[in-house]
């Protein structure tokens, strides 16, 4: 069972504590951090959905680039966005800002790796900018196409400018 109370705290009980998420933080020794996360395409929709419950991006941060690893080669789907809603869960921050109408021809080689900085045409907005709020990562697929097969990394990384 989770839920959100009245303080704005997402709250999970029973076995919803111990779900695997599906990506962590690394901790560099320089200034950059890097935060990574897998993605089965298979299971996205058009509908924006937070990726993992423990893992965020902080406010402050410029995000500096944005690298995609193929893991299994994705088919049938056309592309995918992945950005931040805020922590209320509700509340976008842009749910295109990291990845926009990312397509299928980058993810379709197992091994294929895309590494994007600002600027770049499939970066979303917020790469190359400071965030001024905090926000979970959040993924969808772009059209009501579906994803048969597909898995990618993401790596978010970061520093505090």
């Amino acid at each position: 069972m989770a839920w959100m109370n009245p303080d704005g705290l997402y709250k999970k009980y029973g076995t919803e504590k111990t779900v695997v998420q599906k990506g962590g933080e690394y901790a560099n020794k320089g200034h950059f951090r890097e935060v990574e996360i897998r993605l089965d395409l298979t299971t996205l929709t058009q509908a924006e959905t937070i990726q993992s419950d423990t893992i965020f991006i902080p406010a402050g941060v410029r995000i500096s680039e944005i690298k995609v690893v193929t893991h299994t080669a994705a088919a049938t789907g056309v592309a995918i966005d992945l950005g931040l809603i805020r922590t209320d869960r509700t509340t976008e921050l842009d749910y295109d800002g990291f990845l926009a109408v990312f397509p299928i021809a980058s993810m379709n080689v197992a091994g294929e790796t895309t590494t994007l900085t600002g600027g770049v045409a499939t970066a979303g907005a917020l790469v190359g900018t400071t965030l001024a709020n905090i926000g979970y990562i959040t993924c969808s697929a772009t059209t009501a196409t579906a994803f048969t097969a597909g898995v990618i990394y993401v790596t978010i990384k970061y520093y505090t400018p």
